[in-house]
């Protein structure tokens, strides 16, 4: 990502951080596209997953994110939500190298449980 934004670390910041605050409300409405069985709407957010996911160099979430899409598009809404869990654990995965970005002498903030 830095080098698509020509090494400017203030504006890979920005879009990080941007990224981190509007994923987790992604992944919200893919879970509750799932719960309405809507394979249609859990495929398009798949695809906006991963397209933002993408646009940050992260491959591993885009990929999770690629294999939803697919399963969405053929109506399979089980096999989604099966890679539900993995898709959150390499969101979690990225916002902590990206954390370490933003931030790195900061430590990463706890979720409330």
């Amino acid at each position: 990502m830095l080098a698509r934004l020509m090494g400017d670390e203030e504006l890979a910041r920005t879009v990080v951080d941007g990224f981190l605050e509007d994923v987790p409300r992604q992944i919200e409405a893919l879970r509750n596209y799932l719960g309405a069985g809507d394979a249609q709407g859990a495929f398009r957010q798949a695809h906006t997953i991963k397209g933002a996911s993408a646009n940050v160099g992260g491959e591993a979430l885009r990929a999770t994110a690629l294999e939803m899409e697919k399963a969405g598009r053929a109506g399979d809404l089980e096999a989604v939500t099966v890679r539900l869990p993995e898709l959150e654990s390499q969101f979690a995965r990225l916002k902590e190298a990206m954390h370490d970005f933003v931030d790195p002498n900061e430590p990463e903030p706890r979720e409330l449980a």
